[in-house]
């Protein structure tokens, strides 16, 4: 028997397990909003990997049978994660892939972790319900052809009769279809990768629940997006050869700033350490930068 509930993990447990200590887990800061309470109460916890960074049932099939309404959890994004984590045990021994078909879960990989979260999958949800509200009128005008007396008078009405569920169906699948974009994943695979360590300095860095760094636009000079892999090392590639010299000339310490700055700063809901070194910056920066996104905000939001 199914379970009713599943967990749908946006942040992928194999990505987190670099940051597990001895006893198996890692720090959490969680940001956890009460309703009798006017600001976000940051809560410090020892986790697995298992305890965090889910949601129940994210990624389920409106409509569809019990049998394969959890089948975007259990075969699509257990497709996307596991052809990445190959790719990421490469780029943990600081060896850049050069199959095609590795670099291209790895790119598939990073993605998805733009578009699985929560608050893009809500996004899908209330643009698809405001598109269906915008009349078409060449499907209209093909629909008024055939509609029936005791049909609704507009197409938008009658699928909604007719499959209540479908348009949230619809946000789903449009979510594995940006995942899949040829167009981005090729401009991510064409980029210079690089894994920075940065184990000769003490500081360690962080990740968080938008762990993705990213320029505002890849086609600038200084086009770059990062993701920190663990506590000692950042994968980083660069639109631009020149521009990726200037960064590998930069201190270490201060792109390990930079870096935490970005994670935390994307953090919504959670920040992910080693230990909580990073308590203070976690504080004082947690959601207080916006994260960027590959495509134009239009199609993601609104």
């Amino acid at each position: 028997m199914l379970s009713r509930f599943l967990k749908h993990h946006y942040i992928p447990q194999f990505y987190l397990k670099p940051w597990l200590g001895a006893d198996n887990k890692l720090t959490e800061y969680r940001r956890l909003k009460f309703p009798h309470e006017q600001f976000p109460r940051l809560e410090i916890k020892r986790r697995g990997t298992g305890e965090t960074g889910y949601a129940e049932n994210l990624y389920i099939i409106p409509g569809a049978t019990p049998e394969t309404k959890q089948n975007i959890e259990k075969i699509f994004m257990g497709a996307v994660d596991k052809k990445a984590a190959d790719a990421r045990d490469q780029l943990l021994q600081s060896n850049i892939p050069t199959d095609p078909e590795l670099r291209h879960a790895w790119a598939r990989f990073l993605l998805s972790l733009i578009i699985r979260t929560p608050e893009e999958i809500r996004a899908f949800k209330v643009k698809v319900i405001r598109d269906m509200d915008v009349p078409d009128p060449a499907f209209q005008a093909r629909y008024d052809q055939v509609r029936k007396e005791n049909w609704p008078s507009t197409l938008e009405d009658y699928m909604k009769l007719e499959s209540p569920k479908m348009l949230e169906r619809t946000a789903i699948m449009v979510a594995t279809k940006l995942i899949q974009n040829e167009n981005v994943l090729r401009t991510f695979m064409g980029a210079m990768w690089w894994v920075l360590d940065i184990s000769a300095v003490s500081r360690r860095i962080l990740t968080s629940d938008h762990p993705v760094i990213m320029t505002n636009g890849l086609g600038r000079p200084d086009g770059h997006f990062a993701l920190p892999l663990s506590p000692t090392k950042v994968f980083v590639a660069f639109m631009n050869a020149e521009f990726g010299e200037a960064v590998r000339r930069i201190p270490i310490g201060r792109i390990v700033r930079e870096v935490n700055d970005g994670v935390i700063g994307q953090g919504r809901r959670s920040v992910y350490a080693a230990d909580e070194q990073s308590t203070t910056e976690v504080k004082k920066r947690m959601g207080k930068r916006d994260y960027m996104l590959p495509f134009p905000r239009e199609i993601m939001k609104n």
